[in-house]
């Protein structure tokens, strides 16, 4: 029970951290998970877990490198081979021997063997940190594509480097000839089991299709074992089971794609699947990090041996260190590189110094440096203790809190101006809402009077989608005054033209009064949001309640309402044309007061009045059997709205207004919509 409430206590505290990163969003997922993960290790549960690094590293390590080598960008891997091996391979070596001498000579007390173990275990770059990092960061795209390849490889020159260094420390052996030939042959036979084992996968999943067996359960089960047993395979084999499954993932990548419902439903399962995945093992690893960052802190913080000042001075000392021979590297190898390249091409420019900081500064550690610590033997060959365990340990994770929090705080300021930018992204979002409004305005054009209906819920549902890309940027700040103010005017409009309609006699006094109580509501809930979605809430819970406990006295109630409607129905519909009237004259002075400078604010406000007037007038009483006939042609209507958005996406793209892959991303996210709506259609035919 206790190792159940313990990963429970886990899997709640991810949800959390994504909830927590929504309200502040200038702090990394990573490091509030590492927070939340101390909190869980404070939690007085009897279960304690020993992390074992071996299965750490099968069990999260593998499976988010595979996906990583499965979804890199191949040509730009391919293309900036040279600078990534240059840090994947030079940069770790020479980070050990530097770090390592410099820690030896810091920290007398730790022998210069098991100074180069804790400095190839700060050697290598996260992977999964720097996956994290693409997400809130803009960096340039050559420099992401840089340190993604980096992270991919340095795993196992930092793994190797670090097993050669342990050995040498518990035996007292080493022989740099030895190590040389052993990591060669322990890194091109990682590859090699990889890529074999991958040739083997795809030869039997040709055979068992040769069989029939195109069940998509049991093709997606033998994808998510892949990494698994590509990891184990190739450590049982004494080769580099990281490098095995970043090879098996590159190559599942080229796996050729069949054109085939099978095959896109696979395509899509397979999607759905790894991101649900990844979510949770990304989460996991630094929740884990942070429950084993407790115990580490005691063992040092109370030994009276050392300083605890001392401590994170040599903390923030080997950060800086590691930043600086990082930058240092990085200038040097690109001076070199720009050298060769003049000979050729004279207009070559020297590398700046923001892109060369913030590539060094971009050097996070995490996972694999915290496996490779808690790896450290307790004991050496004559029975004597690992010297200063604890404190590499404390030092380790120490330098992967610092390298995490340099990322979330520093990195941002210096790559805010880069490449990519918010306009970017406006352009990115402008160009998919003028998409959506040409197929609105294809469909309207192509209106029959037997399809109307249909077609009204097919734009209603493009209207949402436009309404949805609006507001994409404006979830997490809430209503601002500028929209507050705006929605305030527009209640104004409606009360006034309310107001107009009932003295000239187009409305009953009772009707208008109504209306105007529900225009009272509108404006309150605008003015006192909290409160009014504590009331909501209240009423919620006292309605649930109800069902609950009286479901009958409900039924009763429900029953009045819908008869109170249809017996007065003169008044329903007289209400309903006031609101009609109201939207058609809000959706116009909105249109009136359209500028280029307000078009952030108009514009969803336009297109949420133009749904509201959609549905007041679609009639959404019908009986289940027109409902049914209904799907139907709306089904047939969403097929040539679907086309038609393929016809634009591709016209853009021969006309040079979007990229090409803009334009596959598109393509990509239209064929997820349009196999639900099937898969939804054909559930429910």
């Amino acid at each position: 029970m206790e190792i159940f409430l313990y990963v429970l206590a886990l899997l709640v505290a991810i949800f959390i951290s994504n909830l927590l990163n929504r309200f502040v969003p200038f702090v990394s997922v990573p490091l509030i998970q590492i927070g939340l993960g101390v909190m869980i290790a404070l939690i007085p549960i009897t279960f304690d877990l020993k992390l074992n690094p071996e299965l750490f590293l099968v069990m999260f390590i593998a499976p988010l490198l595979f996906n990583d080598g499965r979804r890199t960008d191949k040509a730009a891997l391919w293309g900036m081979r040279m600078p990534i091996l240059v840090l994947a391979l030079g940069l770790v070596f020479a980070t050990v021997v530097v770090i390592g001498y410099f820690v030896n000579w810091m920290i007398p007390t730790i022998p210069l063997a098991a100074a180069f173990a804790l400095a190839a275990a700060l050697a290598p770059t996260d992977a999964v940190a720097v996956s994290s990092l693409s997400g809130r960061i803009n960096l340039p795209k050559r420099i992401m594509n840089l340190l993604e390849g980096e992270a991919l490889i340095n795993d196992a020159s930092g793994l190797v480097a670090f097993q050669f260094a342990i050995a040498a420390m518990v035996t007292g052996v080493f022989s740099l000839l030895d190590a040389s030939i052993s990591f060669f042959v322990i890194a091109i036979g990682g590859v090699l089991v990889g890529l074999v084992l991958s040739w083997l996968k795809f030869k039997f999943l040709k055979w068992v299709r040769g069989l029939g067996m195109e069940d998509v359960t049991f093709h997606m089960l033998i994808q998510i074992l892949t990494p698994f047993l590509i990891y184990l395979a190739a450590e049982e084999l004494h080769v580099s089971g990281i490098l095995a499954v970043v090879a098996a993932g590159i190559m599942h990548s080229m796996e050729r794609k069949k054109i085939d419902p099978q095959s896109v439903k696979l395509n899509i399962v397979s999607q759905s699947t790894w991101s649900v995945i990844i979510f949770v093992l990304n989460g996991l690893v630094f929740l884990l990090l942070g429950t084993q960052l407790p115990s580490i802190i005691e063992v040092v913080w109370n030994d009276s041996g050392i300083s605890n000042l001392q401590v994170i001075a040599y903390i923030l000392s080997i950060t800086a260190a590691l930043i600086l021979l990082r930058f240092v590297w990085v200038y040097l190898s690109w001076n070199i590189g720009a050298k060769k390249r003049e000979k050729h091409n004279k207009k070559t420019t020297r590398p700046k110094l923001r892109p060369v900081l913030l590539t060094s500064l971009s050097g996070v550690r995490g996972a694999v440096t915290l496996a490779s610590a808690l790896a450290i033997p307790f004991f050496l060959d004559d029975g004597t203790l690992f010297p200063q365990r604890a404190l590499i340990i404390f030092l380790a994770s120490g330098v992967i809190l610092c390298t995490l929090i340099i990322a979330t705080f520093i990195l941002p300021l210096l790559a805010k101006n880069e490449e990519v930018t918010t306009e970017d992204e406006r352009a990115e979002k402008a160009t998919r809402i003028r998409i959506l409004r040409n197929v609105i305005r294809e469909l309207k054009e192509q209106t029959l009077p037997e399809t109307k209906a249909a077609t009204d819920e097919v734009i209603e549902d493009y209207r949402r989608r436009i309404y949805d890309l609006q507001h994409d940027n404006n979830t997490n700040r809430g209503m601002d005054e500028r929209e507050r103010e705006k929605r305030l005017e527009i209640i104004e409009w409606q009360r006034a033209n309310t107001q107009k309609m009932a003295d000239n006699g187009e409305l009953v006094a009772t009707d208008s009064y109504r209306y105007q109580h529900y225009l009272n509501m509108l404006e309150q809930a605008i003015k006192q949001r909290f409160r009014t979605k504590i009331k909501t809430a209240w009423l919620f819970v006292q309605r649930f309640i109800m069902l609950i406990i009286h479901p009958k006295k409900w039924r009763k109630i429900r029953h009045k309402m819908k008869k109170g409607i249809s017996k007065d129905n003169v008044r329903f519909q007289a209400i309903r044309k006031l609101r009609e009237e109201n939207e058609i004259l809000v959706i116009q002075k909105l249109k009136d007061q359209l500028t280029e400078e307000n078009a952030d604010l108009i514009g969803p406000l336009i297109t949420e009045h133009t749904m509201f007037l959609e549905r007041v007038r679609n009639d959404q009483t019908l009986s289940r059997g027109k409902r049914a006939k209904s799907e139907q042609k709306k089904r047939e209507v969403q097929i040539v709205a679907f086309q038609t958005e393929r016809d634009i996406i591709q016209h853009l793209f021969e006309t040079g207004g979007i990229s090409r892959d803009l334009a596959r991303e598109l393509r990509q996210n239209l064929n997820m919509i349009e196999t639900y709506l099937y898969d939804d259609f054909l559930a429910t035919d």
